[in-house]
């Protein structure tokens, strides 16, 4: 099934495209044609290279290799501007992809490596650091849904302390690892619902708290992203009540207003349905919000949550 939250995962697995760059022609390649005055005995000139592969390089010279300013067409149909060490791509640079990608930043030796841009046909773009042709550092990337990443790299993926931001208003904050949120964190919805917990490889584990707007909170316990039959419900008041969701909303019928409960609860089964997208589980996510939505009065926040998440549901099964 292709979803969006697919792709979010595909960054947010965060399984960004790395674009690994090879060295430019080295000498060993044969040669055309080279401009006569700019062989390996003159320093400094200006002059032209071709190799047989079909690459040709443009501009400055020291002792028969690109080096200072100059301009490179690429075998693999790229081209480059900007500043060569030693015939490689070092220092300041722009190359854009045959596919029309463009990255504008620092090089070392052939890679991207320092602070730098990169921006992708389909409107993604990233801002950050680099280490040897990956992100890696601190960087943002900005998808072409709108949603985005700010924090920490690392071997190209989003790894450390980073926050998601997504088109629905829903942030999370917290540790990421190889593109999965990964450790302890908190999920904010426009909502004001909170989720604080802890994450393993991408999925709710262990205890978290869900708590309301009004105040009530959701405690319980979560494996692989499912949340545990038994849970405990503390109101804003102090009360509280144990047992299966069923139960719990059973028993709150007396004690919260008719519309707090439904929010709280439409909200409860929101949360796992997103959770399930996680997971995969397509059919059970979308029984999950068939569940909230029953539960929220239509022209609320939540209820256009859980209509979104539905529509991205359906049309992907549509489109199969």
């Amino acid at each position: 099934m292709k979803l969006t939250i697919k792709k979010l995962t595909a960054l947010l697995c965060l399984c960004m495209p790395l674009f690994l760059l090879a060295n430019a022609p080295k000498q060993s390649l044969k040669t055309v044609f080279q401009q006569v005055d700019c062989n390996r005995k003159i320093k400094d000139c200006k002059g032209v290279k071709v190799w047989e592969n079909g690459s040709k390089y443009e501009g400055e010279f020291k002792y028969g290799e690109p080096n200072g300013i100059g301009e490179m067409w690429t075998e693999e149909g790229g081209y480059y501007k900007g500043e060569f060490k030693d015939g490689m791509f070092h220092g300041q640079g722009v190359y854009s992809f045959k596919n029309g990608d463009v990255y504008k930043g620092e090089w070392l030796r052939g890679l991207r490596h320092g602070q730098g841009e990169y921006i992708w046909t389909n409107g993604a773009k990233y801002v950050g650091s680099y280490v040897s042709g990956l992100m890696e550092g601190q960087g943002k990337i900005r998808l072409a849904n709108g949603e985005s990443y700010e924090g920490e790299w690392k071997q190209g993926l989003a790894w450390g302390q980073g926050t998601y931001s997504k088109i629905d208003g829903g942030k999370h904050f917290g540790k990421y690892k190889a593109g999965k949120r990964d450790g302890t964190g908190m999920v904010v919805w426009r909502t004001g619902e909170t989720l604080m917990g802890k994450w393993d490889e991408g999925l709710m584990s262990k205890r978290g708290t869900l708590q309301f707007s009004n105040g009530d909170k959701l405690i319980g316990n979560w494996e692989d992203g499912t949340l545990d039959i038994e849970v405990n419900y503390l109101t804003s008041n102090g009360q509280e009540v144990s047992g299966t969701l069923a139960s719990i909303e059973s028993k709150l019928s007396s004690m919260l207003e008719e519309e707090t409960k439904a929010h709280n609860f439409g909200v409860i089964y929101y949360v796992q349905g997103l959770e399930y997208i996680k997971k995969q589980d397509y059919d059970q996510a979308i029984y999950f919000f068939e569940e909230a939505k029953k539960r929220v009065p239509l022209s609320s926040d939540l209820s256009k949550l859980i209509h979104f998440q539905l529509n991205e549901l359906l049309n992907a099964e549509t489109s199969l």
